[in-house]
């Protein structure tokens, strides 16, 4: 009932143009940790977007950069110049997982023919890894694919197959790859090519009940979700 009456009291505020309301603990330390790290020490009500994903802007290149930059450096993920990245970034290709402008994980979604797109650079920051953020990132990009009319989503991949099958990919020759990607292709990576056909959310949805289920003791047992591709 005390709960309640406090998040009651929380909406009340935030109806009379109060942005956040703070349910914090009666903890030594509680109330700094809440206001002064970023994933706090009690329950947030928020009236703007506080946790969530959206289409990248100009402001969030060098947040990406420096995401990415590490894996770059262990050739996991092939290096991207800063004018290129801010390029993509700029034609829309970019998405990130914020929480409170913090970026916590990124993917490009690029199409390559009026039906197919690459799902590329998708890598989640290390302090929030094994929490499924990989995850949320691809199910929103499935479902932006799918309502930009795509049915074909692909990846490239040197050292996380198992997580691309496990979520309905299927490894394919490059051959299968529009032609405008395989000219651009470095087939000295070695890199492993998956496809999924996308049909409908609602089948996306079905899916994820299973990934649902199967974690976090998958995660746990393969030492935790994928951080790039």
């Amino acid at each position: 009932f005390v709960v309640g009456g406090l998040c009651k009291r929380c909406v009340e505020a935030l109806s009379s143009g109060v942005n956040r309301a703070h349910l914090v603990p009666p903890a030594p330390g509680a109330l700094l940790q809440e206001l002064y790290t970023l994933d706090g020490a009690g329950t947030l009500i928020a009236y703007d977007v506080y946790d969530g994903i959206r289409i990248a802007t100009a402001a969030d290149v060098p947040g990406i950069a420096e995401l990415t930059a590490p894996l770059e450096e262990q050739g996991v993920l092939i290096p991207r110049p800063l004018h290129e990245l801010t390029r993509d970034v700029h034609q829309g290709f970019y998405y990130v997982l914020t929480r409170d402008a913090n970026i916590l994980a990124c993917a490009m979604l690029k199409r390559y023919a009026l039906d197919c797109a690459e799902l590329g650079c998708l890598v989640v920051s290390p302090r929030y890894r094994k929490e499924g953020r990989g995850d949320s990132m691809l199910s929103f990009l499935e479902r932006t694919a799918i309502s930009a009319g795509v049915s074909r989503l692909f990846a490239l991949s040197t050292r996380t197959m198992q997580w691309f099958t496990e979520r309905g990919f299927v490894e394919v020759p490059v051959s299968e790859l529009p032609e405008r990607r395989q000219r651009t292709i470095n087939l000295a990576r070695g890199s492993k090519v998956f496809m999924k056909g996308l049909n409908s959310p609602r089948e996306l949805d079905a899916e994820e009940l299973f990934w649902a289920a199967d974690a976090p003791q998958s995660r746990q047992a393969r030492g935790g979700e994928a951080s790039a591709y």
